[in-house]
């Protein structure tokens, strides 16, 4: 009767061990899977490809991943934002309203013009924006604390030189956009861009790309008509 009971004890210590193990165990899966699947996604992102493994893994740690919805806001006017971001793909729009509430599109970033981005206040120390960050597109953007981003680059080389190679990128993205709208006729304009940008070209809407270009949609219609005709010209 005693050593029944004993072996009675003892299945039930095995089976409460055996239930904590599992738990345990799928715990430990649930928050492993996603890293996994991070480190893989941080390796598949080209402007990521120069890193070291040791720096990628610094990286995913810091990182928060957020999935915006189409038309959901990222950053709102009023707001501060003390956050790097990368898309690790879809399209995002800034755009801040004029004194006549009108929309105006400055940046149409997406995965395809991989980059570092801030908010563009950010780079002369304003504390809130004016500025609304939208998704064009379902999108999945990955976020860094700014400072402990910073402090990482001080630290080690790779990201140091992703941090200063995005500041050029971006430099040189505002040196084209002036150029072009200063100088450039609206139909160079977008040739321009259907040429270098097939992905923003292809999910943004006709109205956020007039806007952009600074042109009216019914323009932007025009041209595109007579750019689809040209191409039917060349078939023949």
């Amino acid at each position: 009767m005693y050593n029944t009971h004993n072996k009675y004890l003892k299945k039930n210590a095995l089976i409460k061990l055996s239930k904590s193990f599992n738990e345990v165990s799928a715990a430990f899966l649930f928050i492993f899977t996603p890293i996994m699947d991070m480190l893989t996604t941080f390796r598949n992102i080209s402007f990521f490809q120069e890193l070291s493994d040791e720096e990628i893994n610094i990286l995913v740690n810091m990182s928060t991943p957020k999935l915006l919805h189409k038309k959901e806001k990222l950053i709102a006017p009023g707001q501060s934002f003390n956050y790097f971001f990368i898309l690790s793909n879809g399209l995002l729009r800034f755009f801040f309203d004029d004194e006549n509430g009108v929309e105006n599109n400055l940046f149409l970033p997406s995965e395809k013009e991989a980059a570092i981005i801030e908010n563009p206040e950010a780079y002369s120390y304003e504390s809130t924006t004016k500025y609304t960050v939208e998704a064009v597109v379902d999108t999945q953007i990955f976020l860094f604390n700014k400072n402990e981003f910073e402090e990482a680059a001080f630290k080690y080389r790779g990201i140091h030189n992703l941090y200063i190679k995005s500041l050029k990128q971006i430099i040189s993205t505002l040196k084209t956009r002036t150029e072009q709208l200063c100088s450039s006729s609206p139909h160079s304009r977008y040739e321009d861009f259907l040429r270098d940008r097939p992905f923003t070209s292809q999910n943004a809407s006709r109205k956020h790309i007039a806007n952009f270009l600074g042109i009216t949609p019914n323009s932007l219609s025009r041209m595109t008509a007579r750019i689809h005709q040209k191409r039917n010209q060349r078939k023949k």
